[in-house]
């Protein structure tokens, strides 16, 4: 080859390398989080993994969602008695593991609940015999399986501090390489005075303001509601269907992303995405791919 041509195209392929250098600094700087949200696509999101196929927030649900090619897998977690932070939808475990056989337990709280006992309940059979032997994953365990291999978590806070939680990021080098969502406004603005670069989203609607009880009007995603997130320092909502395209061009113009759950059916993701929602929570993503596509 000419001397001179390759001479230009080592150049090029150096130019493209830096481009490309400096391209993964500013990401891995901004955290993948960031990088999401400003996806100018629909989200999709898998609700407590792939929650209609497998055992809600398990390690197999979470793994489904992911092949699913969900963009964010969603858990929530606890803290038990131990202090350390577990996996599970309800406040008590009943409906989802066999701790009413397994520990002779029933109605009793997940704070209430030790470390040895979580860990032997059994989360899968409830869902089928295929999963018989799935276990409560704590959220360190959980996070570790979801963030492998260019994975992203949304993790719901249910109970615990803004420390608590923020110490399993730290531990996992994953601070805003996931989002944390919460129905508690208090431990979101915890989490922003605790680690105010990671990426929040207030979950709603809420049923009271400042001690007011909210009408079934009120709950509906509006000015008043953003502008008390705002104080937050949340970057998004994430909203039941009470949603109105006024409401998400208000959001948008405050530069908060907004999705909505739990949807299952195609003709809502249609009517929602219309709307200008950016994200879908539901139990089947691929459902939700469907309805991307067929839009």
């Amino acid at each position: 080859m000419n001397k001179k041509i390759c001479t230009k195209l080592l150049s090029v392929a150096a130019f493209i390398a830096a481009l490309t250098f400096t391209s993964f600094e500013t990401q891995a700087a901004d955290g993948r989080a960031l990088e999401l949200m400003k996806s100018e696509r629909t989200i999709v999101v898998g609700h407590r993994g792939f929650s209609m196929g497998a055992p809600e927030n398990t390690i197999p649900s979470y793994q489904w969602a992911k092949l699913a090619c969900a963009d964010l897998v969603e858990l929530d977690f606890y803290v038990n008695k131990d202090g350390t932070l577990f996996c599970h939808h309800d406040s008590k475990m009943d409906r989802t593991t066999d701790i009413r056989s397994s520990l002779n337990l029933t109605n009793v709280s997940i704070v209430d609940l030790t470390d040895e006992q979580i860990r032997k309940l059994d989360a899968g059979k409830w869902k089928s015999p295929l999963f018989a032997g799935t276990r409560t994953p704590s959220f360190e365990e959980a996070l570790t399986a979801i963030q492998a291999d260019g994975g992203m978590t949304l993790a719901e806070h249910k109970t615990g501090s803004a420390e608590q939680c923020a110490a399993v990021l730290k531990k996992l080098d994953c601070v805003n390489d996931l989002i944390i969502q919460s129905f508690n406004w208090n431990f979101l603005a915890d989490m922003n005075k605790v680690m105010p670069e990671q990426i929040t989203v207030a979950l709603g609607p809420q049923n009271q303001l400042r001690g007011v009880k909210l009408t079934d009007e009120q709950k509906y995603l509006d000015k008043t509601a953003v502008d008390e997130m705002l104080k937050l320092g949340v970057k998004g909502a994430a909203w039941n269907s009470q949603v109105t395209a006024e409401g998400i061009k208000y959001a948008h113009s405050k530069g908060l992303k907004v999705f909505v759950y739990t949807i299952n059916e195609i003709p809502k993701v249609h009517e929602l995405t219309a709307l200008g929602v950016d994200g879908i929570i539901t139990d089947n993503p691929a459902l939700v791919w469907k309805a991307l596509a067929t839009r």
